[in-house]
């Protein structure tokens, strides 16, 4: 059985494209926290992909930051890159089932406060390459979960209507599914 199930933030803005023949998709990738020795957890970035109707509705709901839920399978795929010859390795989580994990009030203060982080760094001339991506805080704020509880109680709050995405059947036509490579020198 393959079967993957993420709970982290969206760490970077939802790329989508259309394939030659029509079949929409989109890529990003989830910051998920594992656990580690030391009293900060390590995040890791596990690139996904969405096909479909997925992907629409990542386009038009989801954002950079958005805590949300993953259940997909792991793909692998390989090719030989041209005039070198070398065999460029892709690994990521093809998505089944999306979900967002935050109330319309968390994602508005998110947003906000997002917005206001730029609008400062333009203001106060600080903005520039090197100090403009963050910091690897995707879940501040975030709720903390001990396994025993439900991720989310909705009874009381103002959450929008969620849309549950099924995707079970998934026609990749050209789509160029190497995107996330990573060559065999990257796994020594």
């Amino acid at each position: 059985m393959n079967k993957v199930l993420l709970v982290g933030r969206i760490a970077n803005d939802i790329r989508t494209y259309t394939t030659s023949t029509g079949v929409n998709y989109a890529r990003t990738s989830i910051a998920v926290n594992r656990r580690s020795n030391s009293s900060e957890p390590i995040a890791d970035f596990i690139p996904v992909v969405a096909w479909r109707a997925t992907a629409d509705y990542m386009a038009k709901y989801l954002s950079k930051g958005a805590l949300v839920s993953v259940e997909g399978s792991f793909t692998t795929s390989s090719f030989t890159r041209p005039g070198t010859n070398e065999i460029v390795r892709s690994y990521e989580v093809t998505i089944d089932a999306i979900n967002t994990l935050e109330s319309r009030s968390q994602r508005e203060h998110r947003e906000s406060m997002q917005n206001n982080m730029v609008q400062n760094s333009y203001r106060n001339g600080s903005f520039s390459q090197t100090n403009s991506k963050p910091n690897n805080s995707y879940n501040q704020g975030a709720p903390k979960f001990n396994g025993s509880q439900k991720p989310l109680d909705t009874i009381g709050t103002d959450f929008e209507p969620m849309q549950h995405v099924e995707n079970p059947n998934h026609d990749f036509g050209d789509a160029d599914i190497f995107i996330n490579g990573i060559n065999d020198d990257d796994l020594n």
